[in-house]
């Protein structure tokens, strides 16, 4: 669970408390005087039901007001805040994507994106460095993997030191061997709020945790705008 602040906590439980949305797109800030509609959805399991062995990527859908020239493939991170009058907390950041497809209004100005996070950097196939020697720890090869995707591990994902990974041959992408890696330990991989590469496996689930199957992330509305929880 995210770390937030005391002032965070005392907003979250006042019922007279809003959420403030934004998003940043390629180093440009757009407020709610531009979001449209603003939602995140994410499966922490790669079906309906409860499984293991899934490298799962989350997607965005947004909507903005004239925003200008965007460049393909342009970085998304949105967040929120929670604010009461001239008040308000930190920003919680819910993700790092890519624009993978979008659409423009001629009419009204509004351009509509859709992304996917970095997990979809994962669908190249994994042609190792000559210099890696297999068979290799899942450790090592989930760094390597990482590397590659052009993140880092998150520091909550735990290794046993005696699982291996051997060559990954017949042209096996990245996110096959995270999925393989994933499967042994009961678990699947994700993309962390913050853009990190995480894996969660079913130990570390509380009981609670079941209505996660479908998946989480969410929107809200107001004013018209939808945006995301």
């Amino acid at each position: 669970m995210r770390q937030t602040s005391a002032l965070y906590q005392k907003l979250l439980q006042d019922p007279g408390s809003r959420k403030e949305a934004r998003v940043i797109i390629n180093g440009v800030t757009y407020g709610e005087d531009r979001i449209v509609s603003l939602a995140t959805k994410a499966n922490l399991f790669p079906s309906d039901t409860m499984g293991v062995g899934g490298a799962i990527a989350k997607e965005i859908d947004l909507s903005l007001v004239e925003p200008g020239a965007i460049p393909p493939m342009a970085e998304v991170v949105p967040a929120y805040r929670l604010v009461l009058g001239e008040v308000s907390s930190e920003w919680v950041q819910k993700g790092v994507f890519f624009i993978d497809t979008r659409s423009a209004d001629a009419l009204t100005g509004v351009l509509t994106i859709h992304g996917y996070d970095a997990m979809l950097k994962a669908e190249q196939v994994w042609e190792p460095d000559q210099s890696l020697v297999f068979p290799m720890t899942m450790e090592r090869a989930s760094a390597e993997i990482a590397r590659l995707m052009g993140v880092s591990i998150d520091p909550r994902t735990v290794f046993q030191p005696s699982y291996l990974v051997d060559y990954p041959a017949n042209a096996y992408t990245l996110r096959d061997v995270l999925r393989y890696i994933a499967a042994a330990y009961a678990g699947n991989w994700i993309i962390t709020d913050t853009g990190q590469l995480r894996l969660v496996t079913f130990a570390e689930l509380p009981p609670e945790s079941s209505f996660l199957i479908t998946g989480y992330g969410s929107a809200i509305t107001f004013g018209g705008v939808r945006i995301l929880v």
